[in-house]
């Protein structure tokens, strides 16, 4: 009975009514993401007054930034599953090992990234398909790169914290971090007179700072369920197992996300030059911004699952997925008739210049035809968190390399047999549909096996 007192506020929501947990973990995910996205989206609207070549640099380098935000969300999503097992046994120890273990093991790995991304700057640039705007990128990378440890633990602490339920003070990091970028965008672009350079630094301060909320609640406040002390510390191989048996597949995700992205701008540079990829980069940044409650929702899902695993309630992981698909699927209907009624409205922001007022017609075209696999995608994000609850990293990634091996090849053949932009947006929507209903139809039928008893490391206590 003594142990149960040691269960948080938030811990108690987590592990209380399945409906209830999961509005309260996805909804401050939803605002934190939302904002997230709003703020890369009033980034481009800054440098929208620079230029196209502003524009198209982001664009190039938003994929590279995204394998290191992926690594770091992937062990952020290893760590979530590992700890909130934890905290569904009630096991405050191993929770608190887990923790430290994934502080340390991040820390080392993005000053390793920092290291190696601004030695070889150039190369990766122009593997990214940003040989024809090299300055521009190199002026917006080479902060993004410095920045590397304070993004990564910013996703690392998020995590952890939603990980024992408390997906309210996750958001306020993200909500923090995303303000500070918002206000010191203008003054370091145009006031301190740095151009895109200036965007960059900014992304880097604004996530440096919130660290200080995680110092306070930890150590300070001292009212979270986990309170990583380092005391004695020293690494533990079997929590870093469990913590990258999930979070290697989840840092795959997003690697496989970011190459995509660097392979889509070089199928969509042999058809549209460098216009072209500001069209997609700009059009997808909305698209991300639409895709936050299906996002959040499949997040919010891992720790919910990995929680009631835990308990050993598989029954409870059932409910849970089919809730988060029921919600998915209707945010998603809603979603796919705003973006057809207001599509030429939603890109305003992006073409107001003179320079860039030509791409609007493009850009509304792509967010017209990929606004279709909207009501699908639920079904690939859904059952992704799901896996990735389970502990089952490999089955997760399975969906991903689905979404996003048949996108290359679709997208490919269409550009070469059409050899327009216009084809391309329409070989998105093919593989996303085609990735999400895969996804879908796997994570259905593990459920049903799960609650039969099918699988033997998941049976009730024998």
């Amino acid at each position: 009975m003594e142990e149960e007192v040691q269960l948080t506020r938030y811990a108690k929501v987590m592990l209380g009514d399945p409906k209830k947990a999961l509005i309260a973990m996805a909804i401050p995910i939803v605002i934190s993401n939302f904002i997230q996205s709003a703020n890369n989206i009033i980034d481009t609207i800054w440098l929208t007054s620079i230029g196209v070549d502003a524009q198209a640099a982001v664009s190039t380098i938003f994929p590279i930034f995204f394998i290191v935000i992926g690594l770091g969300n992937g062990i952020a999503v290893g760590v979530s599953q590992a700890l909130a097992r934890r905290v569904g046994a009630n096991n405050k120890v191993e929770a608190n090992n887990v923790a430290e273990q994934a502080i340390v093991m991040s820390l080392i790995l993005s000053i390793v990234l920092t290291i190696v991304f601004l030695l070889f700057a150039e190369q990766i640039i122009i593997a990214g398909g940003g040989s024809s705007n090299m300055d521009a990128c190199m002026a917006y990378a080479i902060p993004i790169f410095v920045g590397f440890p304070a993004i990564i633990l910013s996703d690392i602490f998020s995590g952890l914290l939603r990980s024992e339920g408390s997906s309210k003070r996750a958001m306020y990091i993200m909500v923090l971090g995303a303000g500070l970028n918002i206000i010191l965008d203008p003054i370091f672009i145009f006031g301190l007179d740095m151009g895109i350079s200036g965007a960059a630094w900014a992304t880097t301060v604004s996530m440096a700072v919130p660290m200080v909320m995680v110092v306070y609640w930890y150590y300070v406040r001292k009212d979270t369920y986990v309170i990583p002390t380092f005391k004695g510390f020293r690494f533990d191989g079997g929590l870093i197992a469990d913590i990258l048996k999930v979070g290697v597949p989840a840092s795959m995700e997003m690697v496989l996300l970011s190459i995509m992205m660097m392979a889509m701008n070089l199928i969509i540079e042999s058809v549209g030059s460098v216009e072209g990829i500001a069209v997609y980069g700009n059009s997808w940044k909305l698209m991300d911004l639409f895709f936050m409650p299906t996002m959040a929702i499949g997040f919010a899902v891992v720790p919910l699952c990995a929680a009631a695993v835990g308990a050993k309630d598989y029954h409870r992981v059932r409910t849970i997925y089919n809730l988060a698909l029921k919600y998915g699927i209707l945010i998603s209907i809603a979603i796919t008739v705003v973006l057809l009624l207001f599509a030429e409205y939603l890109v305003i922001p992006f073409s107001y210049s003179e320079e860039t007022l030509p791409l609007r017609s493009q850009m509304v075209t792509m967010l017209m035809i990929c606004a279709l696999f909207m009501p699908f995608s639920p079904l690939g994000y859904t059952s992704s968190g799901y896996f990735q609850g389970m502990g089952w990293g490999l089955k997760s990634l399975s969906i991903i390399l689905m979404l996003n091996l048949l996108r290359i090849p679709i997208c490919l053949m269409m550009a070469s047999v059409y050899g327009t932009l216009e084809s391309i947006w329409w070989g998105v929507v093919a593989a996303e549909i085609l990735g999400s209903l895969y996804g879908g139809v796997f994570g259905y039928h593990s459920i049903r096996k799960l609650v039969s008893g099918g699988y033997p490391q998941f049976r009730p206590s024998e």
